[in-house]
């Protein structure tokens, strides 16, 4: 296929993908066309991705008001902080036990615990980490949230998880914000707007931790510590919507766009998928992905079902 119809057929699925609201679908849709005909030719996918999931986040945040955010941040924040520092314990004693090399031990445990591609994008420069070390942890934690977007949902409803325990679990255990929103999305609208305002607690834990490994390698800057605009415009947002009083018709369009913002989002993000990114990857990474990723998922659902 040309250039030109390969654009023209990953323009069409995009459209469908959002169309159709549906995250688990985006995602392999993108994934399918890149492994079929290639990477999407697109020069700034990742910008757009990016883009597109934040966009959602903050229009989303009018549609949930500040005074439920702090409702549920202080009734499960304790929690969420418990699930990060343990995640952070559990996955250096891991990275020792495995023998995976420091930095690409740090890095997966630093995205398993607060927020995957962001915390490994956010820690690689503090630490010194080489491209290929990057590159096999977002391959990997892009594969686990593709997995998570598909079974959570189903775990979810096997179990009969309430629409607000099901987004406290996906918010702590699931790695990046769009893979939280798209399995929470697909569980319901409820869902969605628990696990959006707790991941964003999670995602605060980013500001510690990188000043914890600026610290130990001495490079401490303001430029690495700072918060996602997002973050600042999903809390803006939430106050705009509380103080404004949107009726249900409006919060449900918010609701509507910022859903299809995601599954562009999560369209894109498959989209620059390949096989040759697998194939590199080190075993023992994948391992110790695997079992500090299921440790997580496993306390988290055990609290939810319990609490």
């Amino acid at each position: 296929m040309t250039k030109k119809n390969i654009l023209i057929a990953y323009s069409i699925a995009a459209m469908l993908s959002v169309f159709s609201q549906q995250a688990a679908l985006a995602l392999f849709s993108g994934i399918a066309l890149s492994i079929a005909l290639g990477k999407a030719p697109l020069a700034n996918a990742s910008a757009m991705s990016r883009g597109a999931l934040q966009s959602g986040v903050v229009i989303l945040g009018l549609s949930l008001p500040f005074r439920e955010v702090v409702t549920l941040g202080s009734a499960n924040g304790v929690i969420v902080s418990i699930m990060v520092l343990g995640t952070l314990i559990s996955g250096y004693a891991l990275m020792k036990l495995s023998r995976v090399d420091d930095v690409s031990g740090k890095l997966l445990t630093s995205g398993t615990a607060v927020c995957g591609g962001t915390a490994v994008a956010t820690m690689a420069p503090v630490i010194n980490a080489k491209d290929q070390q990057v590159a096999q942890t977002l391959t990997i934690i892009f594969v686990l949230n593709g997995i998570a977007i598909v079974l959570f949902p189903t775990i979810g409803s096997a179990l009969s998880l309430t629409q607000e325990q099901f987004g406290l679990w996906a918010a702590m255990a699931i790695h990046d914000t769009s893979s939280v929103v798209g399995a929470a999305a697909a569980y319901g609208d409820e869902a969605l707007k628990t696990a959006a305002a707790l991941k964003i607690l999670r995602i605060l834990w980013l500001i510690p931790l990188i000043i914890l490994a600026s610290y130990t390698m001495k490079r401490i800057s303001a430029h690495e510590v700072r918060v996602p605009l997002f973050v600042l415009g999903f809390i803006v947002a939430s106050l705009a919507g509380g103080y404004f009083q949107f009726a249900p018709s409006t919060a449900a369009v918010f609701s509507m766009i910022s859903k299809s913002l995601f599954c562009l989002a999560l369209f894109l993000i498959g989209s620059q998928m390949s096989l040759q990114s697998l194939r590199t990857i080190c075993p023992r990474l994948i391992t110790m992905a695997l079992v500090l990723w299921t440790a997580l998922s496993t306390a988290s659902l055990y609290w939810v079902l319990n609490q």
